[in-house]
Parts: structure tokens; C-alpha cells; sequence
């Protein structure tokens, strides 16, 4: 099990997405010809004490880095999502769908929303994705 959020989740994260074969035949497009990468401002609560911070660079239906940071000002990242821990821990695991999340307002989104939701498949399956890893929470 890994400990979410942590740099060895991350890790995970990109060695699923790389693996996959749906991510790769759905994002395709994504990131081509615009800033495809994210950033994941994780609010306190839950079990979450502090901020924490999930950079993840994608493009091309590949994952090139995934990582916390620990000062958001690292990157420049097309995509910004922010949201409470127990919000994003009911993504990871797989309760709750990420997009349905972003379409209600739970999760704040700064970017392009007609690019996510011109590539709501490759979106969704890299979401789905994060279930997929043995994942252990703060505050159990």
C-alpha cells in the first residue's frame, strides 16, 4: 500500500497511466498543441493537515512526470483542480467520478473546459486509473 497523497503514489500514478493502453488511444490529442499538464491543490481535511500539491505532466496520452510539490509556483501547469482531500479520496477510491465532480462544482477547475470535456475519455481513464492503485489514506 501507498500512502495518498506521497511521492511514491505519484510514482504509481505514472507507471498505470504509461501502461495503459485506453490513456494512450484516448489521449492522443491531449497536450499536443496546448499546456496539457495539472496541477492538484489538495485542501486539508480528513485527516489532511496542510495543502498538499500533485503535479502531473501529461501529453500525447503519456505521462512524463507526476510529483508533489511543495511551492505550487514550480509549475506552470495548463490545468488547475482544487478540491478537499475526502473529495479527492473518494476519486482514488473509486466511489466518485472525477468528471461528474468537476461538472457540479465540487472540484474548482482553472483551465480550458472545453478541452476536458473534448477529451472526457482520455480524462475519465486517467481518473479511473488512480483506483487502481492500493492506495492507504490519512486519518484511518
Amino acid at each position: 500500500m501507498v500512502l495518498y497523497p506521497s511521492q511514491e503514489w505519484c510514482d504509481e500514478w505514472k507507471k498505470l497511466i504509461n501502461a495503459d493502453e485506453a490513456i494512450l488511444k484516448t489521449g492522443a490529442k491531449w497536450g499536443v498543441s496546448f499546456n496539457g499538464d495539472w496541477l492538484f491543490v489538495i485542501t486539508p481535511g480528513g485527516g489532511l493537515e496542510e495543502t498538499a500539491y500533485v503535479f502531473l505532466a501529461a501529453s500525447a496520452g503519456r505521462c512524463s512526470e507526476a510529483r508533489m510539490l511543495s511551492d505550487p509556483e514550480e509549475v506552470e501547469p495548463g490545468f488547475v483542480v482544487t478540491g478537499t482531500y475526502p473529495d479527492y479520496r473518494s476519486v482514488v477510491q473509486g466511489e466518485k467520478d472525477f468528471l461528474a465532480l468537476v461538472v457540479k462544482g465540487v472540484f474548482k477547475v482553472k483551465g480550458d473546459m472545453l478541452k476536458i470535456m473534448q477529451n472526457a475519455k482520455f480524462i475519465r481513464a486517467v481518473a479511473n486509473s488512480i483506483s487502481r492503485i492500493d492506495s492507504e489514506f490519512l486519518g484511518d
